[in-house]
């Protein structure tokens, strides 16, 4: 597989006439923006065919979980091993990160310099319904909101909402929720309707009309990312089990929209032939699936897919390098050894029992990561992404008079005048 092979792989959203939809989405986001409540109101009758009987506005009893207590009570303690694993994991990011209080030092002078940390005010989480209602979406956007001290957090998710997508934000503590999906829900968020106040960040995955929404409000808000359909990379050696590996690169094409994409490498011809006929046997068994989904199963193995008999691991490495995936499982002898050669993956899943699907549901780490090949400059979603770093310079304590601040003092002139700016050469100056 060549560069030009893995670029064409990464812009495979080319092909979805992203002006056409861009152009749509702008209008949509305009007119929420002019309309407010009557526009989003249209927009879900014309797109969702549903129509509100008191407002978008779900109300949650998150004292007493009445959607939360009426699931199977096997699924209420997975969500709840899921939600304190998760809420664990944020919880140690905060403290080894010192997002709770900041960080300082002294300078040469006894200044004080340093960045101090503050929760987001508002966020807007995104949940997608539909045919695969994310449930674990919810544990994964608010509780590093929660963990990192966000005041409020409001839900959005098309109507009518799952119950299992309103169990898991009763029992996440959202403070509001509202039955709206696609890109009138992202511009009702980031400007707000007589419904809704508006919010400082959304995050959260969404079809391209959602992704595109939030491309066109941000700087009016802030974003996540821009991110696209699911991506897992595989490295393995003649140690690999045929059948996990097959079953991982499946469980990353099945989420449906036919542009998902999967790597496999592997130095073993044997592994590589038996994955192949792995997958086809586990296609072929996949019977919960109707045919249109197996079809656009094999159309995403097909067209945005390969599997790469490679030299040695160190050439799997560096198609991974170039590839940038959103997930990279390494099922090798020693695993461990790979890690610190990966430059670009948003998470990776270390040794055979790490399947993606830990970190999709329960590991600890948010599943929100980037995509096509953005994981060369951006990172998953953490507590770290709900709070502001503020500068902080405090010379109050200093002596003006001291020969060490004077210097400060020519040099700031000195540079400022380089730059034809007077003003901020005598504002110095002033504290001499």
């Amino acid at each position: 597989m060549t560069l030009e092979d893995i670029e064409r792989i990464n812009l495979r959203l080319s092909d979805l006439n992203l002006a056409a939809k861009e152009a749509s989405v702008s209008k949509i986001v305009q007119r929420v923006k002019r309309e407010g409540d009557k526009a989003v109101l249209a927009y879900t009758k014309e797109f969702d065919n549903y129509e509100y009987e008191d407002g978008f506005e779900v109300e949650l009893d998150i004292d007493d979980l009445p959607n939360f207590n009426n699931l199977e009570e096997d699924l209420q303690m997975s969500l709840k091993r899921a939600y304190d694993r998760i809420e664990r994991f944020h919880q140690e990011e905060v403290k080894e990160s010192k997002l709770d209080y900041g960080w300082s030092y002294r300078g040469d002078l006894g200044e004080r310099l340093g960045v101090k940390y503050q929760a987001i005010d508002s966020v807007a989480i995104y949940i997608p319904g539909g045919q695969a209602p994310l449930v674990s979406t919810v544990l994964m956007t608010a509780i590093p909101a929660k963990v990192a001290g966000v005041r409020r957090i409001i839900m959005l998710s098309p109507p009518p909402i799952n119950a299992g997508i309103l169990a898991a934000a009763e029992l996440c503590g959202v403070d509001e929720v509202y039955a709206i999906g696609g890109a009138q829900a992202i511009a009702a968020a980031a400007y707000g309707t007589e419904s809704i106040e508006a919010v400082d960040k959304i995050v959260g995955p969404g079809n391209i009309y959602v992704s595109l929404a939030k491309k066109q409000v941000f700087g009016t808000v802030g974003i996540d990312g821009i991110y696209g359909p699911s991506e897992l990379a595989i490295i393995a050696d003649e140690s690999a089990s045929a059948k996990q590996v097959a079953a991982d690169l499946l469980s990353q094409l099945e989420h449906g929209s036919g542009l998902e994409s999967t790597l496999f490498l592997t130095d073993s011809k044997k592994l590589l032939l038996e994955t192949k006929e792995e997958l086809e046997k586990q296609i072929i068994a996949f019977e919960s699936k109707t045919d249109e989904q197996i079809a656009t199963i094999r159309s995403s193995l097909e067209k945005w897919s390969a599997l790469i008999l490679t030299e040695d691991l160190a050439e799997a490495v560096d198609i991974v390098n170039q590839y940038a995936p959103e997930h990279l499982e390494l099922h090798t002898k020693d695993p461990n050894a790979l890690v610190d050669e990966i430059k670009s993956a948003g998470a990776i899943f270390i040794g055979a029992n790490s399947c993606e699907s830990l970190g999709d549901y329960i590991a600890g780490p948010s599943h929100c990561l980037p995509t096509a090949g953005s994981t060369r400059f951006s990172s998953g979603l953490q507590a770290c992404d709900f709070v502001t770093k503020t500068s902080l310079i405090d010379f109050s304590t200093v002596d003006n008079s001291t020969v060490e601040f004077r210097d400060l003092i020519e040099d700031v002139a000195r540079i400022a005048r380089a730059e034809g700016l007077e003003g901020h050469a005598r504002a110095m100056e002033a504290r001499d």
